[in-house]
């Protein structure tokens, strides 16, 4: 099977699919979509198309269309910089911009090249994903339907008893997932918007029956936060996209009682890496002395995690190199191993200098939000000529009654006792709500 439609054929055709606050379509209508919009989907048929800016909805129904169809979709989300646009149609020879408009399928030129059809037609489309780019510039990385399903399960009749969430943004590598596994087991997804507050997404979630929801650990704070999460019925959690702590994976389970929580490692380059289903942070240790999930790893002597993919279908769209000379990825993130287990720091690029000294946002966030009295922590550097920077922390009391003087006494005690002296933050700001990326991430500067 090769493209999205030719998966779902088995389907029973009246479930389901797709739904959000003001639409839903049936297995059965998605081929029938196809059928309506035949003629411009053969004129586009081997060229190189951009799904640009759409909503969360249109994506997912343009995609479904286009795969199998055209050589190559390049994703193109809000928040990528206009300025890399015209980079981005360079790099994947993008001719056609795509839009989905009462169910009719338009396109307009978005540039003229030498060659307009390739005429060898290539077995699976190319899926073009930008990097998350938190630290750095987006990278293009090109996915196959191969490469982007060797982890989902394709059970129809386990799926019919599922209905999906998905509040990650689509246009990235973990909203992607979410809709592959939903659509390729048969089961519902529910589709909400970024712009709906959380209460509105919970609301339309439950209405629906959600039964099954992947979030980054920051969306899942938010999630606990929110009185309307007391009418979910959750049977399975995921967490991806950030460090997965003792705390949250607690918090959930005390809060839903589900019989099945898993994190998932995965990134654009790698593709889903590994799972992790004990109900504890980290990963087992004997991770890195066997294949899982049919991956490999390696740590540097810098505490870098390499992943090598088993099947080895994505690469970078410019000519740098994904793997290396043994067919590793590099993760950029930074592990350290303790007693039998190996435990997330955080992104290599994302630490802050101190005095010489690096320090790990991700650390002294688990550690502040250990302490009991927070909600929610984000940690960032603050330029200083002294030191180079200094750590600074926002955070949300969980606890709104709490004076913040003796609450910020009670935090910064309990950081000097769980931290070295030069992590421990030296400003700490009170605020009400901290800021998330279109897929439930910290924003991070």
């Amino acid at each position: 099977m090769t493209s999205i439609l030719e998966s779902i054929v088995t389907v029973p055709s009246s479930r389901i699919a797709l739904a959000d606050n003001n639409d839903s379509y049936r297995y059965n209508d998605l081929f029938a979509l196809k059928a309506s919009n035949q003629e411009t989907l053969d004129f586009l048929n081997n060229t190189v198309v951009v799904i640009k800016g759409r909503e969360r909805f249109e994506f997912a129904l343009l995609l479904i269309l286009l795969d199998g169809v055209a050589k190559k979709i390049l994703f193109l989300p809000r928040d990528i910089d206009s300025s890399l646009h015209q980079k981005y149609y360079k790099e994947a020879n993008v001719l056609y911009e795509i839009t989905l408009n009462e169910n009719v399928l338009t396109y307009s030129a978005v540039q003229i090249i030498d060659t307009e059809k390739i005429c060898e037609r290539q077995h699976l489309t190319e899926w073009i994903i930008p990097t998350s780019g938190t630290t750095s510039t987006p990278k293009l990385v090109a996915h196959t339907f191969e490469s982007l399903t060797k982890s989902t399960k394709r059970d129809i009749t386990l799926g019919e008893d599922y209905t999906w969430g998905l509040v990650f943004d689509i246009y990235r590598f973990s909203g992607i997932q979410v809709l592959l596994q939903s659509l390729l087991s048969g089961a519902t997804l529910i589709i909400t918007s970024p712009t709906q507050s959380m209460a509105e997404m919970l609301v339309l979630l439950s209405n629906n029956n959600c039964t099954a929801l992947s979030a980054t650990s920051s969306f899942w704070r938010k999630v606990l936060m929110t009185k309307e999460s007391n009418t979910l019925n959750l049977r399975r959690i995921t967490l991806g996209g950030e460090i997965a702590d003792k705390n949250i994976l607690e918090a959930l389970n005390y809060k839903f009682k589900v019989t099945k929580i898993s994190h998932i490692y995965a990134s654009t380059e790698v593709g889903v890496g590994f799972s992790v289903t004990d109900g504890k942070s980290g990963f087992p240790i004997s991770y890195l002395h066997g294949t899982i999930d049919g991956t490999q790893m390696k740590i540097d002597g810098d505490g870098l995690l390499w992943i090598a993919p088993q099947n080895k279908n994505q690469r970078y769209l410019s000519t740098e190199k994904m793997y290396d000379e043994e067919g590793y990825i590099n993760t950029g993130d930074l592990v350290e191993i303790k007693e039998d287990r190996v435990y997330f720091l955080g992104r290599d690029s994302g630490a802050i200098n101190v005095g010489g000294n690096k320090v790990q946002p991700e650390e002294v966030e688990t550690t502040l939000l250990s302490s009991g009295l927070l909600s929610e922590a984000y940690v960032y550097a603050m330029k200083n000529p002294m030191m180079g920077s200094l750590v600074c922390a926002d955070v949300v009391l969980s606890n709104v009654e709490l004076e913040k003087k003796e609450a910020k006494k009670i935090l910064l005690t309990y950081c000097r006792d769980h931290l070295e002296n030069f992590k421990v933050p030296a400003i700490v700001k009170f605020v009400t709500e901290i800021q998330t990326t279109q897929s439930g991430k910290l924003k991070r500067t």
